[in-house]
């Protein structure tokens, strides 16, 4: 019975240790679908949020609808923050050398992003309020 109860104290202390781990580029490397977005506090319809797409490498963020790229950029991400944060500087157009500032989690193949476009202040938390012109979007991993 001792032996049990320590091996699940033990097994409890290692999967907290593991999942207070800082989340890698390497992670969030990949393609993610969008699941669901919310921009300045209004959703995005489904079947529209359905059509976005996500590329990150590990350097750059791309998302696209179609063959249309919304927003081109290179990105930094800061995972000793807390939430993590992560930094998108436009490569194009208006956008280039700007800073998108934002927060970001990762949850097994979910991605949440929350951030703002260049001037404003980075969001504190995961919520877009209407007004606030905070872009709150959801991600699963493409398979």
């Amino acid at each position: 019975m001792l032996r049990s109860r320590g091996a699940i104290l033990c097994f409890l202390l290692v999967t907290t240790l593991l999942a207070d781990e800082p989340v890698t580029v390497k992670q969030i490397i990949g393609s993610w679908k969008c699941v669901s977005a919310t921009i300045d506090g209004r959703p995005l319809a489904g079947d529209t949020a359905g059509q976005l797409r996500l590329t990150m490498t590990p350097d750059r963020y791309k998302t696209e609808r179609g063959d249309q790229v919304l927003f081109d950029s290179t990105y930094t991400i800061d995972t000793a923050k807390q939430p993590a944060q992560i930094d998108m500087v436009g490569t194009e157009g208006d956008l280039k050398g700007k800073v998108a500032p934002g927060i970001f989690k990762l949850d097994g193949d979910t991605l949440t992003i929350c951030y703002v476009m260049p001037g404003k202040e980075r969001p504190k938390a995961f919520e877009s309020e209407p007004q606030s012109e905070v872009f709150l979007v959801t991600w699963k991993r493409a398979q």
